[in-house]
C-alpha cells in the first residue's frame, strides 16, 4: 500500500512538520515585526479607503476639493490638462495650486474612472509612509518595539487621518513621500531621495520649501555639497516658478487666491515680509492666539513633544507650520482638514531623532538604561497618539458614522437622467457625483450649464437655504428653466424644459410617513401646533474639535394653521445667554407652515447644531408667529403634557428645553 505522503510516511511527515514549525518560530524577531508593520499598513489602507468611499457614497464629500479635483484629473486623462470649471477663480487647477503629480494620477482613470479612485489612492499612498518610519526607527533605535510603535504612531496621527477623510488633496500624498525622502537622506542614497522629493514637490507649490530645507540639511549637516546644493537650488527655483510665474499666469487676478488669508499682515509677499521686519510684535500676537496655541499642542502632544529635541529635522515642518499659524483662515489651524499633511512626517522623523538623542545620552550611563528608555519613550508616543486618535478621530466618527440612506441611493436615478456631455450646475455635496464632464459648476453659478441638479436638504454652500430657494423660484419663473424630475428634496432642472411647478413628490423630505421618533413628546404650541417627538444624534456627549449634534423635530398641526410660523432652535449657555439661533431650515423654507395639512406629521431637520465653543449648552425650541425669532412676544406659548414629560419650560415659559449638549 502506498504511503499517503509519497515516499514519506505519516510519522516522518509529522516530524518534518514539527521541525519546520520550530524553524519558523526560531526566525529572527525582526521578521515578525516587519510583518506586523505590513499588517498595520494594510489595515490602515483598507479602513480609510472604505471610510473615504462611504463618506462619498453618503454624500459627505464636496465640490471643494473632491468635485474639482476629480474633474481636473478626468479632463487631464482626456487631454484637457488640469481643466476644471466649478470655481470662479479660473478654469485650471494651475490658477489655484501647482500639483503636477495629477499628471501621474490621470492614467489611472483609464482603468477606473471615478472619484473613488482618488480616495482609495490617497489612503494607500498615505499608508505606505509607515514603512520609512519603521525603517528609520529600526535603524536608529535598534529596537523592534520602537520601530513598530513609531510606524503605528504615524498611521494614527490625527492630523493625517483627518486629512485622509477630508475629500482628496494631492498634498496629502506628500506625507508618505517626505518620509521616504528623509529615510533615503539618512541612508545617503541621494538618487532615491531625489525621486521622492520630486514626488513630494509635485503635490503642492509650498512643499518645495520643505525640500529646500532638506537640501540645506544635506549640504550643512551631511556635508554633501553636490546633492545639497543641487536639491536646494531645484527646490528654490520650483517655488519661485510656481508662486511667481505659474499661478499669476493662470489666475485672473495675477496672484495666488490664498494671499487674502494673510491680509492682516499685508496684501502681497513684499508687504507681509515688511510687516515681519517692522512690526514683529503684531506677528507674535497673532501666533499667541488661544486657538493657534491649542493647534500646536494638538500636533506635538501625540509625539509627547519629542520633536523639539531635534530642531535640525523639525525645521523641515516650519514652512507649513508658519503658513497655518499666520493665516487668518481658521480651518488652517483647526487641526482638521488637510493642512497638517506636510507637518506630520517631520514630527514623526523628529520624534524618532529625539528619542535617539536621549537614548545616546543614556547609553553613556548604562546600556540597559538606554534600552529601557527607548521602550518607555516609544510606549509613551504610542499611547499618546492612540489617545489623540480616539479623541480626535474615532469618537467624532462614532458620533456621525457615514451611512448610506435611501435618500442617498435615490440620487443615482437623477444622475442617470443627465447626459454625459451635458454641462451641470450642482450644489456642493452633489458636485463630486457629476464631476466627470467638461462643464461643471457650483450652484448658484449656472454659466454654461444645461442642467441644474440640487439636493435642497443638503448644505447650500456657498449660499444659504433661503437664497437657494429664492434662486430656484426665480429661475422657474423666468421661463428659461423647467423641472425634469423632483423627489424627496432632489430637484433636476433643464434649460428649455416646460414644467414650472414642483411636484408633490418633491416635498416628501418634509413629510414623515414612517415615523422613526426616538424621543416621544407632547407639547402644544398655541392652540394648533403640536410637537410629537424629536431625535438628537448623538445623544449624550459630543466629540471632536468642532462637536455638533443633528436634530429632527416632528410637528403636527391639530387645526389648520392661520399664520406662517418660524420653528426656531436656540442654543443657550449655562448662564441663560442665547448663543445661537437656528431659524432657517429646508422644511419651513420650501414647505412653509401655511401649507401643512391638518393631522399630517412634518419633519424639520437641522443636520448641524454645533456647540459653538461651549463645554455645555441647552437646546431649546420655540415657535414664532412671523419671521423674527428674537421677538419673545411673538413666541407661541408651549403647554407640556400632563403625562409626565421629561421636557422643561425655559425663558419665562416661551421655550421648551429638549436636551443638554456636552463636549466629551
Amino acid at each position: 500500500m502506498p504511503e499517503p505522503f509519497g515516499h514519506i510516511g505519516w510519522r516522518q511527515a509529522r516530524e518534518k512538520a514539527r521541525l519546520e514549525l520550530a524553524a519558523l518560530m526560531a526566525l529572527d524577531r525582526s521578521a515578525w515585526v516587519v510583518w506586523l508593520t505590513y499588517l498595520a499598513i494594510c489595515l490602515y489602507a483598507l479602513t480609510f479607503a472604505v471610510l473615504s468611499v462611504l463618506e462619498h457614497e453618503s454624500f459627505n464629500t464636496h465640490a471643494f476639493d473632491l468635485g474639482n479635483m476629480d474633474q481636473a484629473v478626468w479632463n487631464t486623462a482626456h487631454g484637457r490638462w488640469l481643466r476644471f470649471t466649478n470655481w470662479e477663480g479660473g478654469n485650471t487647477r494651475l490658477a489655484a495650486h501647482v500639483e503636477p503629480i495629477l499628471f501621474l494620477i490621470a492614467p489611472l482613470y483609464h482603468l477606473f474612472s471615478s472619484p473613488k479612485t482618488l480616495l482609495i489612492l490617497q489612503s494607500v499612498v498615505i499608508s505606505f509612509g509607515a514603512l520609512p518610519a519603521f525603517w528609520l526607527a529600526k535603524d536608529l533605535l535598534k529596537n523592534d518595539f520602537a520601530a513598530v510603535g513609531f510606524s503605528v504612531a504615524y498611521l494614527l496621527a490625527p492630523a493625517l487621518e483627518t486629512a485622509n477623510l477630508w475629500d482628496f488633496h494631492a498634498v496629502s500624498l506628500s506625507s508618505s513621500f517626505l518620509l521616504f525622502a528623509f529615510y533615503f537622506i539618512h541612508k545617503k542614497r541621494y538618487i532615491l531621495f531625489f525621486v521622492f522629493a520630486l514626488l513630494a514637490m509635485g503635490t503642492k507649490e509650498q512643499v518645495p520649501l520643505s525640500v529646500m530645507l532638506m537640501g540645506l540639511y544635506i549640504l550643512l549637516v551631511q556635508r554633501n555639497v553636490k546633492w545639497g546644493a543641487f536639491t536646494t537650488g531645484v527646490a528654490l527655483v520650483w517655488v519661485i516658478i510656481a508662486l511667481g510665474v505659474i499661478i499669476p499666469r493662470f489666475n485672473p487676478t495675477q496672484a495666488s487666491p490664498y494671499l487674502s488669508r494673510y491680509d492682516t499682515l499685508g496684501a502681497s509677499p513684499k508687504e507681509i515680509l515688511a510687516t515681519f521686519l517692522s512690526n514683529p510684535k503684531s506677528v507674535l500676537s497673532s501666533l499667541s492666539e488661544p486657538a493657534k496655541v491649542e493647534y500646536v499642542k494638538s500636533l506635538f502632544m501625540p509625539v509627547v513633544y519629542l520633536p523639539l529635541l531635534s530642531p535640525l529635522t523639525l525645521v523641515f515642518a516650519l514652512p507649513d507650520l508658519a503658513l497655518n499659524l499666520l493665516s487668518s483662515f481658521p480651518a488652517m489651524y483647526s487641526g482638521g482638514y488637510h493642512y497638517g499633511s506636510v507637518i506630520v512626517p517631520f514630527l514623526i522623523i523628529s520624534a524618532i531623532q529625539g528619542t535617539h538623542l536621549l537614548a545616546r545620552g543614556a547609553q553613556r550611563l548604562s546600556p540597559k538604561l538606554s534600552a529601557g528608555l527607548v521602550y518607555i519613550l516609544a510606549s509613551l508616543v504610542l499611547l499618546s497618539t492612540l489617545r489623540s486618535y480616539v479623541v480626535s478621530v474615532f469618537l467624532p466618527l462614532a458620533d456621525h458614522p457615514p451611512v448610506v440612506t435611501t435618500h442617498d441611493e435615490l440620487a443615482s436615478r437623477f444622475i442617470e437622467m443627465i447626459p454625459a456631455r451635458a454641462g451641470v450646475s450642482a450644489n456642493s455635496t452633489l458636485n463630486p457625483h457629476v464631476s466627470q464632464r467638461e462643464k461643471l459648476y457650483l450652484f448658484p453659478d449656472i454659466e454654461g450649464a444645461d442642467y441644474i441638479f440640487l439636493d435642497v436638504t443638503a448644505t447650500p454652500h456657498p449660499i444659504d437655504v433661503p437664497s437657494l430657494e429664492w434662486r430656484v423660484r426665480e429661475l422657474l419663473q423666468g421661463g428659461e428653466w423647467g423641472v425634469v424630475a423632483a423627489r424627496d428634496g432632489y430637484l433636476l432642472l433643464k434649460r428649455g424644459a416646460s414644467e414650472r411647478e414642483l411636484p408633490e413628490d418633491f416635498y416628501s423630505f418634509a413629510k414623515a410617513k414612517d415615523l422613526d421618533i426616538r424621543q416621544r413628546a407632547d407639547v402644544l404650541f398655541g392652540d394648533s401646533l403640536r410637537l410629537v417627538g424629536y431625535n438628537i444624534r448623538p445623544s449624550g456627549k459630543l466629540h471632536g474639535r468642532d462637536p455638533y449634534a443633528s436634530l429632527t423635530l416632528f410637528l403636527r398641526p391639530e387645526l389648520p394653521l392661520e399664520h406662517e410660523y418660524t420653528i426656531a432652535l436656540f442654543l443657550v449657555s449655562d448662564s441663560g445667554q442665547i448663543i445661537k439661533i437656528h431659524a432657517s431650515n429646508p422644511t419651513t423654507t420650501w414647505y412653509p407652515s401655511g401649507d401643512w395639512a391638518e393631522g399630517e406629521t412634518v419633519r424639520v431637520d437641522l443636520e448641524r447644531v454645533p456647540l459653538e465653543g461651549l463645554l455645555k449648552a441647552e437646546i431649546q425650541v420655540g415657535v414664532i408667529k412671523g419671521t423674527d425669532p428674537e421677538d419673545a412676544s411673538a413666541r407661541l406659548t408651549p403647554v407640556l403634557s400632563k403625562k409626565g414629560s421629561a421636557l422643561e419650560l425655559r425663558s419665562n415659559g416661551t421655550l421648551v428645553k429638549l436636551a443638554e449638549l456636552r463636549a466629551g
